[in-house]
């Protein structure tokens, strides 16, 4: 039998995320650099971390670290982030194209990391 809470409570955070990112995106309009594609990968990047640091503690129920999963992925868009920097270097701008893919999975690989190792030194404590 499928269980209906957990189709039903993804589903809600995923819209929750994708609507906040709506809102996040319209408030930082893109300019020379698409800070509000970066603010909302960076805020889902450290959103994970700290739950998957909060949830290997057991201060956190995975149940509980799903539906933030799920926030953060209709939060976080890799789909905007491949589609500007191609727009990009097909304007001729593949360099500013390349630091911007670099930029957003280096720095949510350290956004993340960073939200893991804060919530473990918090409630590991």
């Amino acid at each position: 039998m499928i269980d209906f809470a957990a189709m039903v409570v993804p589903a809600l955070f995923g819209a929750f995320g994708a609507t906040a990112r709506f809102g996040v995106m319209n408030l930082m309009k893109p300019g020379r650099w698409s800070w509000g594609l970066f603010v909302v990968n960076m805020g889902g990047s450290l959103f994970v971390g700290i739950a998957v640091g909060a949830a290997s503690l057991d201060a956190l129920s995975w149940a509980t670290a799903s539906a933030v999963f799920a926030f953060a992925a209709g939060f976080t868009t890799f789909s905007t982030l491949t589609l500007t920097a191609a727009e990009w270097a097909n304007r001729g701008e593949t360099v500013r194209g390349l630091a911007l893919t670099a930029a957003h999975v280096m720095f949510g690989a350290l956004v993340a990391g960073a939200g893991y190792i804060s919530a473990t030194t918090v409630l590991g404590a």
